[in-house]
C-alpha cells in the first residue's frame, strides 16, 4: 500500500507539531513534504473537517471534489490520494482507525444550525478566524474533508449522513505530498449526527509511534 508517494528532502527532519482542539475551535500546523499527520479523535464521538493549503500558493487547496473524480470514489478510503483544486495529490491515507470518511458535504453553515435548534458558531467562521489569526488569505473557504463521518448514497440518490461507529481514540494518519498549511476545525453538526463535543488531538511528525520511518518505496511498514 503506497503508504509514502514522496522521498522527504535530505538534511534534519523538519520540525514536528502537536495541539488540542476544543469544542468550537480550529488550529493551523504546518507540515512538509513527507512528514506524517495524525488526527486524533479523543472521545470518539465527533467529525472533524480537515482543509489544506499548498504552502507556495494559498489559491491551491485540498479539495474533496477534486478528489472524489481523481479517485472515481465518494469515499476516502486507506490509501487514496488526496488532491489539490489542480489535481494534484497533497496527502494520502495511510493507517485508518476511523473507517468513513465523508467528501461529499459542506461544512455546517449558520442557518442549519439554528434551523437544527442548536446555538453553535458557524463552523466556517471558526476556520475563517484561524486563518486570520496565522496572516493567511484565502480567495474562498473551501468545503473541508469530514473526518470520522459515514454518508451513504441510496439507489434513489438520497444522502444519509451518519456518524461512524463510535470508537474513542480512533485516528487517521495521512502522509504529507506537498509542504503545506493544515486546518483542522471541530465545528459542530448540523444533519443531527456528530453531536460530540470532545477533543481533537493533531500531530505533524516524522516517524510512526513505534519510532520507525515509513519506508522509501511505499511497503507496509
Amino acid at each position: 500500500m503506497p503508504f509514502l508517494m514522496t522521498i522527504p528532502a535530505a538534511g534534519p527532519d523538519p520540525a514536528e507539531a502537536a495541539c488540542e482542539i476544543g469544542h468550537g475551535a480550529a488550529a493551523l500546523v504546518e507540515a512538509a513534504a513527507g512528514q506524517l499527520l495524525t488526527i486524533e479523535d479523543v472521545g470518539g464521538d465527533r467529525a472533524a473537517q480537515l482543509f489544506a493549503f499548498t504552502r507556495t500558493d494559498a489559491r491551491e487547496f485540498l479539495s474533496p471534489h477534486h478528489t472524489r473524480v481523481f479517485s472515481n470514489s465518494y469515499r476516502l478510503t486507506l490509501g487514496m490520494r488526496l488532491v489539490t483544486n489542480r489535481r494534484r495529490p497533497i496527502m494520502v491515507l495511510g493507517r485508518d482507525g476511523g473507517a468513513c470518511h465523508d467528501l461529499l458535504l459542506p461544512a455546517a453553515s449558520r442557518e442549519g444550525l439554528a434551523a437544527a435548534g442548536l446555538a453553535e458558531e458557524d463552523p466556517r467562521d471558526i476556520a475563517a478566524a484561524a486563518l486570520a489569526r496565522h496572516g493567511l488569505a484565502v480567495p474562498k473557504l473551501p468545503d473541508p474533508v469530514n473526518l470520522f463521518l459515514d454518508v451513504a448514497v441510496e439507489p434513489s440518490g438520497r444522502l444519509v449522513p451518519r456518524l461512524a461507529a463510535p470508537a474513542p481514540g480512533r485516528a487517521v494518519t495521512c502522509r504529507v505530498l506537498i509542504d503545506c498549511r493544515i486546518l483542522v476545525a471541530a465545528g459542530a453538526s448540523d444533519l443531527g449526527i456528530a453531536r460530540g463535543r470532545g477533543v481533537l488531538r493533531v500531530r505533524v511528525h516524522n516517524r510512526l509511534e513505534d519510532g520507525r520511518s515509513i519506508p522509501a518505496d511505499g511497503a507496509r511498514p
